[in-house]
């Protein structure tokens, strides 16, 4: 069974397009097979977009953007987003979806983190539970490379698929760590660095 984080998608594609009020705003996505989250927008995504603090002069990073429902959303609340995945599908609907909800400051990477430099404030992923722990720490870790000195890293997880363990791992690796919302079964949880 192909996964929603494998680079290139074998999977016939199937376009559709959805929509949601996120912060205020009604949107639409492109969305096909292949991707995270095909169908709807899950719980926990929305979650962290409506969890997320993040100002106007500030530059965002959604890691594993998928179709671009974070970025995309938050980038109308910041100076600028860049939105990165792995997935060439995944990367091919974040700017299709761009343009149809008509951002102007938000740019997508087809990759990893590891190929961004250290400017954002803010890093936000809803991480690839099912790739396993060990790489979503991996991307924890590089996201915390792509955060400024006083930059804040989110990430979205359920609870009883190891956001207690997400929480932990990130207490080791931030100054400051806590849960910024607590809903649904899901925990949000915010580290920020001090340096």
């Amino acid at each position: 069974m192909e996964h929603y984080f494998t680079r290139k998608p074998t999977s016939p594609e199937r376009v559709s397009v959805i929509q949601s009020t996120l912060r205020g705003r009604l949107l639409q996505f492109k969305t096909s097979s292949g991707v995270f989250s095909k169908d709807k927008i899950d719980f926990g995504t929305k979650i962290l977009v409506e969890t997320v603090t993040v100002n106007p002069n500030e530059v965002l990073l959604d890691v594993g953007c998928g179709y671009g429902v974070i970025g995309i959303s938050l980038s109308f609340f910041c100076d600028s987003a860049v939105l990165i995945d792995i997935n060439e599908r995944a990367c091919q609907l974040t700017r299709e979806n761009i343009w149809l909800n008509k951002v102007s400051n938000a740019y997508v990477v087809c990759g990893s983190p590891v190929c961004v430099q250290s400017i954002f404030d803010v890093v936000v992923m809803n991480p690839p539970i099912r790739a396993g722990k060990k790489v979503v720490f991996q991307l924890i870790e590089e996201s915390k490379t792509c955060l400024n000195p006083s930059g804040r890293l989110y990430v979205v997880a359920r609870t009883r698929q190891g956001a207690k363990s997400i929480y932990s791992f990130m207490d080791g690796l931030f100054s400051e760590t806590e849960y910024a919302s607590l809903k649904g079964g899901y925990r949000v949880i915010e580290g920020v660095l001090d340096w």
